[in-house]
């Protein structure tokens, strides 16, 4: 595969430059921002919100990528408590690791080989959500795209600015918005490296966007025409046993045809994301599964590759935006951050019935927390 493709690069189209004004503006594409986006539309009419995909929108972009992210004790009983039609059974108790030729369980003698960035989030138990259950947009997710796409600016942003107590987005093809409220899905080091005029903004609260800056990851997903294991556990495979290269974290899961899936997970370094380290790295992957699993190079096989600039981050700061709400310049006003990066503030958990650390709560499970509260705001 090209190396192009992991950037999935669109055929450039030439859109001319508009100006909109609208009450709302939503900023993304996935699950979080869309379902936001449609409860605006249904609260305020469609005249008063609009979409800002950048791109197409495709079924990928709607929930995290790579394993289950919903995992420790704080992270399952959100899921438990807001959305207990989804909380679905709790998966194998202990991750594996390869070496030496077979799996060895994390927590044992055998020791891994060294843990990067965010691997060792994976090591603990995971816990099985049932998306469509919170999202029933999922059972027919062709459909859902296929409308948010005819409905989306599908322009890239280049710049926001503060207008009064409202913003102004410019996008590359000169496309202006103005709104009252924006609702920003990408995470809040994007909001910062695309707003104009940092001056603008308390230190307090460029501290806590720059934290929650993340490495890039790549995705490698395999979907198998039949079974080629029964292992339920998260496994990691380590890229090279001489050098702290990292791992691949997968899990395989059944599908509803009796094909079977993995799908990986790679941290990258800043300095090793050209197209020659992607390509290596992939066929490493690719040579570990076939000493591993007798099956991998007898069984029909997909493959998809991602390469994702942004993933989820687990040492946001909730205390810090807090500060920046209390002590900042009002810069926060009228923004509503999203997704799996989003901060989560003590104003949100009120009424919850639930004891949790908001500072453990991570990726998929800090999402639905910060979407379910704003639902109640719209």
């Amino acid at each position: 595969m090209a190396f192009k493709d992991l950037h999935k690069l669109k055929k450039v189209v030439v859109i001319e430059k508009e100006f909109i004004k609208a009450q709302h503006l939503v900023v993304g594409k996935d699950i979080f921002a869309l379902s936001i986006y449609k409860a605006l539309q249904e609260k305020y009419g469609k005249d008063q919100v609009r979409l800002l995909s950048e791109d197409t929108i495709l079924k990928s972009d709607l929930l995290p990528k790579g394993p289950s992210t919903v995992r420790g004790e704080s992270n399952q009983k959100i899921i438990q408590e807001l959305y207990p039609q989804a909380a679905g059974e709790i998966g194998a108790s202990v991750a594996l690791f390869y070496k030496d030729m077979t799996w060895k369980s994390f927590g044992g003698r055998s020791k891994p080989e060294a843990l990067k960035f965010n691997e060792e989030f994976f090591t603990t138990t995971r816990f099985n959500v049932d998306a469509e259950a919170i999202f029933p947009e999922l059972a027919n997710a062709e459909e859902f795209v296929s409308v948010l796409n005819s409905e989306a600016y599908q322009v890239r942003l280049k710049s926001i600015h503060r207008s009064g107590e409202g913003f102004k987005v410019e996008c590359l093809n000169g496309t202006e918005f103005e709104c009252e409220k924006l609702y920003f899905g990408q995470s809040p080091y994007q909001y910062l490296e695309f707003y104009s005029n940092k001056n603008e903004l308390s230190d307090v609260f460029i501290e806590f966007c720059e934290s929650t800056k993340t490495p890039s990851a790549l995705f490698v997903k395999f979907i198998f025409e039949k079974p080629i294991t029964d292992i339920k556990e998260t496994l990691f495979i380590p890229l090279s046993y001489t050098h702290d290269w990292g791992h691949f974290v997968g899990e395989f899961n059944t599908l509803a045809n009796g094909e079977q899936e993995i799908e990986f997970i790679h941290f990258l370094d800043e300095d090793q994301s050209s197209e020659e380290d992607i390509s290596r790295v992939i066929r490493l992957l690719k040579k570990n599964m076939e000493k591993i699993f007798d099956k991998f190079s007898k069984t029909k096989v997909r493959e998809y590759i991602v390469l994702e600039q942004e993933i989820g981050c687990l040492k946001i700061d909730n205390d810090l935006f807090t500060r920046s709400l209390n002590e900042g310049k009002n810069e926060a006003k009228n923004l509503f951050l999203l997704g799996i990066n989003a901060p989560i503030v003590d104003a949100q958990c009120v009424g919850a019935s639930f004891e949790y650390s908001k500072n453990e709560v991570d990726i998929l499970a800090r999402a639905l927390l910060v979407h379910s509260i704003l639902l109640k705001k719209i």
